[in-house]
């Protein structure tokens, strides 16, 4: 009987690894029961040096942190320049709701009987008010100053998009993980010409990327969607439909110039 047994073998750097084997041969009379002759099999493998000439099977070099990509030299493409008076006039907006419905508020506590009620509105106006005040200018400034930090990159295999004034964050969505996209846009949305762009990834919740122009949306909408189709379609294959103009500049937004 014969029995073959392989393994691996390891340098003492811990680097890279090979295959080897061994036999040991055994008669059909042979006395020793099978069970013997895998032992000893195994010890002549292990005793014996590896054999050379097989392929690396498995490598696991060290990465430095010096050669990792960065996202600091990436030339992040700004949202369009509209996007800041479309958020102040929502917040205009919602600033004047709160108002409009706490004067009326107001004049319902004081114009009834009850003056324990009327005084403690009184009392409580002056704080509504600062407090009105300061959500207004917390609402306002924001956005000239939240808006300038977001970005985003389109590569050949992803999309980043960062956010974040006090606390910065950089999302990378590879298209090979997009389910589905799909674009959006507002009431305000449509009176500035804009439009939002939502990703799918499997397993995972949308990101969406606000601010973007509705040209520049759809046209990164169809990119990503031919990305996705040429990802399942597989590298020897070709997709069904030529890439469109659109597809081939995602990137550049006209509308951006046109303030």
């Amino acid at each position: 009987m014969l029995v073959q047994v392989g393994w691996m073998s390891r340098t003492r750097g811990g680097g890279e690894a090979s295959v080897a084997a061994r036999s040991y041969q055994g008669g059909a009379d042979d006395p020793l029961p099978v069970i013997c002759q895998v032992k000893a099999a195994l010890c002549a493998a292990r005793l014996s040096p590896p054999l050379h000439g097989f392929p690396h099977m498995f490598s696991n070099p060290e990465v430095p942190l010096e050669s990792l990509p960065g996202t600091d030299d990436l030339d992040w493409h700004p949202l369009h320049p509209r996007f800041v008076r479309r958020l102040l006039l929502g917040a205009v907006v919602r600033v004047l709701v709160i108002g409009t419905v706490g004067f009326l508020a107001h004049l319902l506590t004081t114009g009834g009987d009850s003056t324990a009620l009327g005084l403690l509105a009184d009392r409580i106006l002056p704080v509504a008010i600062a407090g009105l005040g300061l959500f207004a200018a917390l609402t306002i400034v924001w956005p000239v100053i939240a808006v300038p930090r977001r970005g985003y990159v389109v590569r050949d295999n992803d999309i980043l998009y960062r956010t974040g004034v006090l606390w910065r964050s950089v999302v990378a969505v590879p298209f090979n993980r997009v389910q589905h996209t799909k674009v959006d846009s507002g009431l305000l949305d449509r009176r500035f010409g804009l439009a939002n762009l939502s990703v799918f990834p499997a397993g995972t919740e949308g990101h969406k990327i606000r601010g973007l122009g509705a040209d520049t949306a759809e046209r990164l909408r169809v990119y990503i969607s031919e990305r996705i189709e040429a990802e399942a379609a597989g590298p020897g294959d070709e997709p069904d439909s030529p890439p469109t103009d659109a597809a081939a500049t995602p990137i550049h937004d006209p509308s951006a110039e046109d303030v």
